[in-house]
């Protein structure tokens, strides 16, 4: 299927129109897995009714004949053709959703850097053709942090972290998560868990020698203090934690510049969509994690005795708790 197969092409819909059902495209190409997946819907009208008796899947989903393909251009030529079959083998979320199953188009493909992806969807009962272009990225290289098992992250208030990367070919925007991992015992049992915490995103320009991510040392212990419960019978020791660094192309950035709060009260954007024939986003993604990260001992000391997290059951780096103990 090429290019030469888009027709009956519409740029302007209306979502809200009676008995239009727009045809809804979401596909993230990701770099670090080997299978690829397209989540195709339509859009519907609900009244409150439907809130509590939602509708059958049939209202949501397209039925008839469906081909889902993607080719990978390079120096003007397609090089490789993916088809995509139906699967439900990943469980739906949770929330409001009509569809008994989840109900996706998965293919078995590994992303090549620097090239011209381009989705191809045909919907028989509609008798068209929604396409959608993305260039992937290039390959995500971190700077820092680092798994050396003796450098150990030093993160608390006064001390901030710096993580830093080297600028991704196609991207356009980048986020840093840090996983705080923790052990916590209550009655004798213990649990292994851990808090997430995503920073904002970022669209730093591509000249640079290398992109940077300031950490507040201040803004983790109130993240902690915010997200766990009071240590009253809760022992809890410090394990690591995980650095994820996520790039997006430029469609995803443009898609979170659009969906992001407007700065007047009265302002309304549209969503920004790439999607031919349709709404929704096509867009690539790479990212890399660093994982198994010690903290340093005067950090785990801040997490125990600390103004904003001592009431939160932790040992210190000596995996003792002394209440005295006030820094």
């Amino acid at each position: 299927m090429t290019a030469g197969l888009m027709v009956s092409c519409e740029t302007g819909i209306e979502i809200n129109s009676t008995n239009q059902d727009v045809p809804i495209v979401y596909c993230v190409l990701n770099s670090a897995d080997s299978f690829q997946y397209v989540r195709l819907q339509k859009t519907y009208l609900i009244d409150q009714a439907a809130l509590e008796f939602p509708p059958d899947q049939d209202s949501m989903l397209f039925t008839g004949e469906i081909v889902v393909t993607m080719e990978r251009w390079s120096a003007g030529k397609v090089i490789e053709t993916i088809r995509f079959t139906e699967t439900n083998e990943i469980p739906k979320d949770s929330g409001f959703f009509p569809s008994e199953k989840n109900i996706l188009y998965m293919a078995k493909a590994n992303i090549v850097p620097n090239q011209i992806y381009r989705l191809y969807i045909y919907l028989g009962s509609k008798e068209k053709i929604l396409y959608a272009e993305t260039s992937s990225l290039g390959k995500l290289v971190v700077i820092d942090p680092l798994p050396i098992q003796e450098r150990k992250i030093s993160l608390y208030s006064g001390n901030n972290y710096t993580c830093r990367w080297q600028p991704v070919a196609n991207a356009g925007v980048y986020q840093v998560v840090l996983r705080f991992n923790y052990k916590e015992t209550v009655d004798g049992i213990e649990k292994i868990k851990h808090l997430d915490w995503p920073q904002t995103f970022a669209s730093p320009g591509s000249d640079a020698e290398y992109l940077s991510n300031d950490i507040s040392g201040s803004r983790f212990m109130h993240i902690l203090q915010d997200n766990l419960s009071d240590g009253s019978g809760i022992t809890r020791e410090v394990i690591g934690m995980n650095f994820q660094i996520v790039s997006g192309s430029m469609e995803m950035k443009y898609y979170i510049e659009s969906t992001s709060p407007s700065e007047g009260a009265l302002m309304e954007k549209p969503v920004y969509s790439n999607i031919t024939n349709g709404i929704g986003l096509f867009c690539s993604a790479a990212k890399i994690d660093v994982d198994q990260l010690l903290l340093s001992p005067v950090t785990i000391d801040s997490i125990a005795y600390g103004q904003f997290t001592r009431n939160l059951g932790f040992l210190d780096h000596t995996k003792d708790r002394d209440s005295t103990n006030n820094l």
